[in-house]
């Protein structure tokens, strides 16, 4: 665990690894901000249909992640492990308090 806080762009680079890592997941969802920004600013990145602020005082991480699940895959089971797993990369990157996730499926391929 480091000692400096994560930016919003490791977080959600963490996060987007860490949901991708989760059997079930077809794909990250991007925003629309990240489709007018373009497929090369999109590789760039790396974290297309995450996304990451710090609310309150003192701050915490609110992580909202956007995904499709692979037919066959239970939605529910997977969104609960991908929470579990951005929850615990927001713990190793040293977000401070608990990161608030929030996952929202919006297809199934």
């Amino acid at each position: 665990m480091t000692t400096a806080r994560p930016t919003r762009a490791d977080l959600e680079r963490l996060a987007a690894a860490a949901a991708l890592g989760v059997p079930g997941v077809a794909y990250l969802r991007p925003g629309l901000a990240d489709l007018l920004r373009g497929a090369s600013a999109q590789r760039q990145r790396g974290s297309g249909g995450v996304r990451a602020r710090a609310i309150g005082d003192p701050p915490t991480w609110r992580i909202e992640v956007h995904l499709g699940v692979v037919r066959g895959y239970r939605a529910l089971d997977v969104t609960r492990a991908v929470r579990a797993a951005v929850e615990a990369a927001a713990t190793r990157a040293g977000a401070g308090r608990p990161a608030a996730v929030t996952v929202t499926v919006t297809g199934v391929v």
